[in-house]
């Protein structure tokens, strides 16, 4: 490395360090994703590793909980083909990260570290990949550089590409070539994904379609009875709890027997004053899923991890995060078991996931608490509409799961050979 490109990356890691504390300190306290803080700036300064091994290890990354969902099943899929492979998984935020250890366990689970080439290069020393993974379309230098200095190839699976970042990607044409242009091979969604990288240089031969693996079903499923007339709302933010509230009312209003299940995304950071302020002082507040039977049509479930048991029993579950600027989770996961999906405007985040259900004739999507009810009550009422929709999904959800499989193929491939 010449003395010019060595200042470079100190300035780059300074300017790295710098920008993510002030993200993590200051920004995170006016954002309402319920993601950050100093606590986990510090985390990312030193996370702690996996133990290194010798033989074949594929890492794969996925920042957030949408993308460790593909993580996992890649994860299981890639131990199904090659049993004696090390599989590590990484993410950067907190809910990715709970997700990882759910899949792969604490020692086999870590927090992705901040992408200063120091740190990456750590990082790469310490886990010694035979390939990295990465999910969706995340690209940082640093994490690339170090890569490729290791000799470990980079393969990118369920990328996406919007316009708006194709041409963030055109305008600075460097960053793509430090990152996804030095791709071994790329998985993309769809056609119009695999003509935009193509129009940044990646070459045909390193690109195939494989479909939204998002759409492949979670390998273990609650059990549990159906009730249809049980609406969930999974992932609820504080931010939103006001719109949330009115599509509520609306629903009692237009039917009082209605059980309405509220899941938060984070329980412990909403208050039981805040509950009631918003709710009203009717709603029963529940520390386990098992306590839903006898507890009320209003019930608010204060507990980690129970967000799909509680789907499983809905007709409909309505994914928040998407009815303030938040961005949205996975559109998709209420259908998983066996729910009409229903959600808000907010989905900057799910925009490739939203467009394949739109296709797929899956989207119900309002912008109001009126539109959101008057949606929920036409589903519950339209049971061969429900039928066909979920009949529709479960195809899509067998080709996504081929496709997981392929790709996993596909790794283990280049993992034994590199």
């Amino acid at each position: 490395m010449s003395k010019s490109s060595s200042w470079a990356w100190r300035a780059y890691g300074a300017l790295i360090v710098v920008l993510s504390a002030l993200h993590y300190g200051v920004l995170t306290r006016f954002q309402k994703t319920d993601e950050g803080g100093m606590a986990w700036f510090r985390r990312r300064l030193n996370p702690a590793l996996p133990p290194t091994i010798s033989g074949p290890r594929i890492w794969i990354h996925a920042v957030s909980a949408g993308e460790s969902k593909i993580a996992a099943l890649l994860r299981d899929a890639i131990l199904r083909a090659a049993p004696t492979t090390d599989v590590v998984l990484s993410s950067t935020t907190y809910s990715g990260f709970a997700r990882s250890i759910a899949a792969a366990g604490p020692e086999r689970a870590f927090v992705m570290p901040l992408d200063t080439l120091a740190a990456q290069r750590r990082l790469v020393n310490a886990i010694r990949p035979t390939l990295m993974v990465l999910v969706e379309s995340e690209y940082w230098p640093a994490q690339f550089a170090a890569a490729r200095e290791a000799g470990v190839p980079v393969v990118v699976v369920n990328a996406t590409l919007s316009e708006r970042s194709f041409r963030r990607h055109s305008r600075n044409p460097a960053i793509a070539r430090r990152t996804l242009a030095l791709a071994a091979h790329i998985h993309v969604q769809d056609a119009p994904t695999r003509e935009r990288y193509q129009a940044l240089g990646v070459p045909a031969e390193r690109l195939s379609i494989s479909g939204n693996l998002k759409l492949s079903a979670p390998g273990t499923r609650p059990t549990g009875a159906k009730a249809p007339e049980t609406v969930t709302f999974g992932n609820v933010h504080k931010a939103e709890m006001g719109f949330v509230a009115a599509v509520c009312a609306q629903l009692r209003k237009a039917r009082p027997t209605l059980r309405l299940v509220l899941v938060p995304r984070y329980p412990q950071r909403i208050s039981a004053g805040d509950i009631h302020a918003a709710f009203g002082a009717s709603i029963s507040l529940i520390d386990a899923i098992d306590a839903l039977d006898g507890a009320g049509t209003l019930v608010w479930v204060r507990q980690m991890g129970t967000l799909n048991a509680a789907y499983a029993r809905a007709a409909v579950g309505v994914v928040c995060g998407t009815f303030a600027p938040i961005g949205g989770h996975d559109l998709s996961e209420p259908l998983h078991y066996g729910a009409q999906s229903v959600y808000g405007p907010y989905v900057s985040r799910q925009r490739a996931l939203h467009a394949t259900l739109s296709r797929l004739g899956l989207a119900s999507q309002g912008a109001t608490p009126e539109a959101v009810a008057d949606e929920i009550l036409r589903l519950l009422d339209d049971a061969p509409e429900c039928a066909r929709r979920l009949g529709g999904f479960a195809e899509e959800t067998r080709r996504a799961a081929e496709g997981v499989d392929q790709i996993a193929a596909d790794l283990v491939r280049r993992a034994q050979r590199d």
